[in-house]
Order: C-alpha cells, then structure tokens, then sequence
C-alpha cells in the first residue's frame, strides 16, 4: 500500500481499509490512527471528523480528533487510538459477562442528548434503492435465505415496512454501525473503553443500532441477545423493527 501524501510525518502501518476507499493506517507507537480518502471521500471523512468531534465532547468513551488535512486530492482524519480490544475478537469465555457492559453501553449512547446529527430512514431505505439499482449488494452480507432472493425482493419488503418502522421509531443517537468490531473493550474489566468509526452516527431509531448488535451475538460469539436486550432496558422487544433494520443494513454498502 502505497504511502498517501496527507498522512502525517511518522512511522505508519497498513491497517485495514473503511469505506468509500479510505485506507486506514496505525502509528507505529499504537497511539493513533489515521483514514485517508481520495477526493470523492472527503465529504463523508469531513463527516466522521465533526461526528468523532462531537461524540467526544459528550462524555461518551470515544477516539478524539487529533488532526485534519484536506487538499485537492483527498483527506487524511487522525484520531487518538482507543484503549482495549474489540469485542468482536473478545475471548469465548469472556463474552458472557461482556453482555452487561456492552449493553449499558448502547443505553448511555442512545440517551446522549442534543446530537446535532441526523439519519433519516427515508435517506437511508433511498442508500438502499441506489445500492440495488447499481447491483451493488454485496452477498458476503446477506444471510442464506436472502441471498436466495433477488435484492429488488428483499427492497420491496423493507419498502412495505417502512411506514410501519417511520410510525414507531424511537429517536435517539445511534452508532449507526454497531458491529462488534466498532466497540472497544478492557479485556480485564469487560467495561466499554470507546466507540469506533463513526462515519454514520447521527439521530436514528434505537432499534437500527440493536438489530445490528443482537444480530451479531449470535453470529460471531454465539449467544442469544435476550440477556444484553434485558441488560438494555427492553423486556419484549418490538422483533418486527429488529428484523427490518437487520435487513435494511446490508443493502445499504454497495
């Protein structure tokens, strides 16, 4: 991977890639990390830079923003790293009593007030019609029984449940990508030490952020999301919202 000319002076490694091309880096003494994006990603890095901003002006664990450099030719975001590990490589027999934690966690998130950034599921369901009409579903994120049907299919039944979801939704600050690899934990204590790319945060209904969390427990640590929806605060979850935003989110990368 080629060096980007707006990364800053200093030993950086390769670490992963995020979206819209960015190409993530890691300085060699771990304290920070740097997304780089090509012209046509600046908007959205300028983005996840006020969200990362914001997010830590407010008391919620989170990277802080340690630079910013834009040119003609794209933009670099350094932010401090955040401490722990992420929950999705958390050790087996450490993910049981990491269910509490992470789900005061999502609580304290979703009752920050005042967030002056907004998701609207109208937006979002128009992300998903463009990413189907570019045939740009990615099947890697589709469950076995979706990827039986054509992505047009699986747009028409969250277009017949949208009014439904609109009608109901609970406005609070969500993540916006809350997979287990976006949440940093100490791997002693099991306490959440931050939130990670941050890129979509913004004013959404909960259930967006815990249909995505409650989806991947079972799937990547292999335990039911009753205990962490309880440890949250929802007895009888609303199952009609959690499978539509399960099912909205991965039509919406592409």
């Amino acid at each position: 991977m080629r060096r980007p000319d707006l990364l800053p002076a200093g030993e950086w490694a390769p670490a992963g890639s995020g979206e819209s091309d960015a190409e993530v880096f890691r300085r060699s003494d771990g304290t920070a990390y740097a997304k780089c994006a090509p012209a046509h990603g600046i908007v959205d890095l300028r983005g996840e830079r006020d969200r990362v901003k914001w997010l830590s002006s407010t008391g919620i664990p989170s990277a802080e923003v340690l630079d910013w450099v834009a040119g003609p030719d794209g933009a670099c975001l350094v932010t401090t790293a955040v401490p722990g590990v992420a929950a999705a490589d958390l050790p087996p027999e450490k993910r049981q009593k990491a269910l509490s934690p992470l789900a005061a966690a999502f609580r304290a998130l979703h009752e920050v007030a005042d967030c002056p950034f907004t998701r609207p599921l109208g937006e979002v369901v128009d992300q998903a019609a463009d990413v189907v009409r570019r045939g740009a579903v990615n099947p890697d994120f589709l469950n076995d029984a979706w990827r039986k049907l054509r992505p047009e299919t699986l747009l028409e039944r969250i277009k017949a449940e949208q009014p439904y979801a609109e009608q109901v939704a609970e406005l609070v600050v969500c993540h916006g990508d809350a997979c287990l690899p976006n949440v940093l934990l100490d791997p002693e204590t099991l306490e959440v030490t931050g939130f990670i790319d941050l890129g979509r945060l913004g004013l959404a209904d909960r259930y967006a952020d815990l249909a995505l969390t409650t989806a991947q427990l079972l799937d990547e640590w292999d335990l039911p999301a009753d205990e962490f929806l309880r440890g949250y605060g929802l007895e009888e979850p609303d199952r009609r919202r959690l499978d539509f935003y399960l099912l909205l989110d991965p039509l919406t990368w592409g």
